[in-house]
């Protein structure tokens, strides 16, 4: 018995991102992974999916408490076409109060753009890395990190 044809339908979102998304705090161990890490604030990420093919996507950053109010400023970076990194940009800046908290900023993956000096060495979509700032200070148990967002 044959099966019936899956439809063509049209993505409006972006695929997920991948468990690599955590910019600052504890990243478990896995399967691509064999030890559990601790990212710091301006640790660089390379990402499997490239951000400026998204449609939407989300940084969220969260701690439980710090001496003072905490800014983390989100950069992405293009992949060039030899491998290399391009300049960092940044693309969302998130302020958390010294209470603690949780802030989410939906970021549109079509809106980023790249330093001029980088236009002739990518291909798009190109955006695939990726560093949190956090500055005065990082909290203990801040956590930042990237994930999809679907359309409503």
């Amino acid at each position: 018995m044959a099966g019936l044809p899956i439809p063509h339908i049209r993505a409006r979102s972006n695929p997920l991102l991948d468990a690599a998304t955590v910019l600052i705090g504890p990243v478990a161990a896995g399967a691509d992974r064999p030890v559990a890490e601790q990212r710091a604030s301006g640790t660089e990420v390379l990402l499997s999916t490239k951000l400026d093919a998204a449609v939407r996507f989300s940084l969220i950053c969260c701690h439980s408490g710090h001496d003072q109010a905490v800014t983390v400023e989100l950069q992405l970076a293009p992949q060039r076409m030899d491998g290399s990194l391009g300049s960092f940009q940044s693309a969302a800046t998130v302020s958390l109060p010294a209470e603690g908290g949780r802030v989410e900023a939906f970021i549109s993956g079509h809106d980023l753009q790249i330093d001029a000096a980088d236009a002739d060495q990518v291909q798009w979509p190109c955006m695939a890395a990726a560093r949190a700032i956090a500055s005065p200070g990082t909290p203990a148990d801040l956590s930042c990190g990237l994930t999809a967002t679907l359309p409503a």
